[in-house]
């Protein structure tokens, strides 16, 4: 990014707060005709952009928190997305609906959940007036995560 001389480096990190949370009620389905609630807190934080961080908890208080990327929920909002262990989609275009839907395959099982899209789209949104698509650089503390891939070829 180029800026003239007279021009102060901006700090992305500390100029605006994170967003807050997004606490969204959830369907998991089990079967083709059972489906239990599932509450989801969706968090951001501008000093990891790539990032957003999923708590899902469920009625008798287990919690578990998955890591996925902002990318792909984005992408997710408007097209099937994904590989591997997390898959996102929107509603049918044919079929309509107001449904967003998440398959996460873990070691030990895999879930299927439906959440209402529009306020993950203004939720996600926010996420991108903090740090918009193309500066996620600028926010990212590249020694702590320089630290973290390090950390993780010592294993």
């Amino acid at each position: 990014m180029a800026r003239s001389d007279n021009e102060p480096a901006r700090d992305v990190r500390s100029s605006e707060p994170d967003c807050a949370d997004l606490s969204l009620r959830m369907w998991r389905h089990v079967s083709l005709h059972e489906s239990l609630p599932i509450e989801a807190c969706f968090g951001y934080d501008r000093t990891r952009p790539l990032e957003v961080r999923v708590e899902f908890l469920n009625a008798i208080g287990g919690a578990v928190t998955w890591v996925l990327s902002r990318d792909l929920l984005m992408a997710g909002l408007n097209r099937p997305s994904g590989d591997g262990d997390v898959r996102v989609w929107p509603p049918c275009g044919r079929h309509g609906g107001d449904s967003f839907w998440i398959l996460l395959q873990g070691r030990t099982g895999v879930a299927l959940l439906e959440g209402a899209i529009e306020p993950l789209r203004a939720w996600l949104g926010e996420t991108l007036r903090s740090v918009p698509f193309g500066t996620e650089g600028f926010s990212l503390d590249w020694d702590e995560a320089f630290a973290h891939v390090l950390a993780q070829e010592d294993r």
